[in-house]
């Protein structure tokens, strides 16, 4: 393969998680690899930000000068820019790679704000459950390719045995997100609600504490108004400090129960459809008003790390914690 770069870049913090372990796969191979985060993802990497005004002129310039071989982003909420920079790139007859990571809003993440729809070349989904639902949202079949989570990884490797659970928590930790922002609170709830919910369950309960993970997307003045109860750092390095784990639709509760930590998805009055994809697996129990969440933390119940079952290995590619070297394979074959 010629020298030219393979441009990878992430705004949001899970097009950041699937994408960043590929670029480092991708260095290690001995490709020269641009790396880019922009937006939210620049605060979780600021060794690898560039402010959004310049991203465009800057692979525009490297496009001009036939420095580019392919581009590698995620997928963003609120943001245009890597479609933007998706449709540069096929413009100009340069292979693209969209990688999604998580199970809903397959369509709307290709959707700018003027309603054109930008697809890349070829999208990366995390296993047959996601081609699926991908395919009725509106995603072309074809460009659709079963590859797994690069973000996984690192959790499948940290995975323990199942173990049953005592119900005396001692430390909780509440994982947020920004959900008020994508939906207002047509979900029947906002972030704010669940957390105040768990608070007052918790604060119940003798010799117990709730801390507070945020997400870099929440609003400041809700970070501010907790900030006493916050605790920040890398998920995976925190979450085997806690007994619970309790959080919304959030991806961190696959971590949890990949790690063999009790998890459960709090959603307060849910009125649409349940996106939580550990719920979908069975792997953690939807909770939808306080006394169901006061109930269930007073029961036992076993920590279901299944990542050794055969059914679910099979449907679930991600399982095998080796998505990163399938996904870094397919984009050598794609832009060689």
């Amino acid at each position: 393969m010629n020298m030219k770069k393979i441009i990878l870049l992430a705004h949001d913090p899970g097009g950041y998680d699937v994408v960043f372990p590929v670029a480092q796969k991708l260095q290690r191979d001995g490709n020269a690899v641009d790396f880019y985060t922009i937006g939210p993802a620049a605060k979780l990497n600021p060794m690898y930000s560039v402010a959004k005004a310049e991203l465009l002129r800057l692979i525009r310039n490297l496009l001009s000068n036939g420095e580019i071989c392919g581009l590698v982003t995620g997928t963003s909420g609120g943001s245009s820019l890597e479609l933007q920079a998706i449709a540069a790139c096929r413009q100009a007859g340069i292979p693209t790679v969209a990688i999604i990571d998580y199970w809903s809003n397959y369509r709307s993440r290709f959707v700018c704000p003027t309603g054109e729809v930008i697809y890349p070349d070829y999208c990366i989904v995390m296993d047959g459950l996601a081609k699926d639902e991908a395919i009725r949202d509106g995603i072309p079949k074809t460009i659709i390719s079963v590859l797994g989570h690069p973000g996984l990884d690192k959790y499948t490797a940290c995975q323990t045995m199942m173990r049953c659970c005592s119900n005396e928590w001692n430390k909780v930790l509440f994982l947020s997100q920004p959900l008020s922002a994508f939906y207002g609170e047509n979900l029947g709830y906002t972030e704010q609600q669940a957390l105040s919910d768990c608070i007052k369950v918790v604060t119940k309960r003798n010799n117990c504490s709730l801390h507070i993970k945020f997400h870099p997307k929440d609003a400041e003045c809700f970070q501010q108004r907790y900030a006493k109860i916050a605790v920040s750092g890398n998920l995976i390095d925190i979450l085997s400090d806690y007994d619970l784990v309790i959080g919304m639709s959030t991806m961190g509760l696959l971590h949890a129960v990949l790690m063999g930590i009790p998890a459960i998805s709090y959603q307060p009055n849910l009125r649409q459809q349940d996106l939580c994809i550990t719920n979908k697996l069975g792997l953690t129990k939807l909770s939808t008003s306080p006394q169901e969440l006061e109930m269930l933390m007073n029961s036992r119940f076993d920590v279901q790390v299944t990542t050794n079952s055969s059914v679910l290995s099979q449907k679930f590619i991600w399982l095998d914690g080796h998505s990163t070297e399938r996904v870094a394979g397919f984009i050598m074959e794609v832009f060689k």
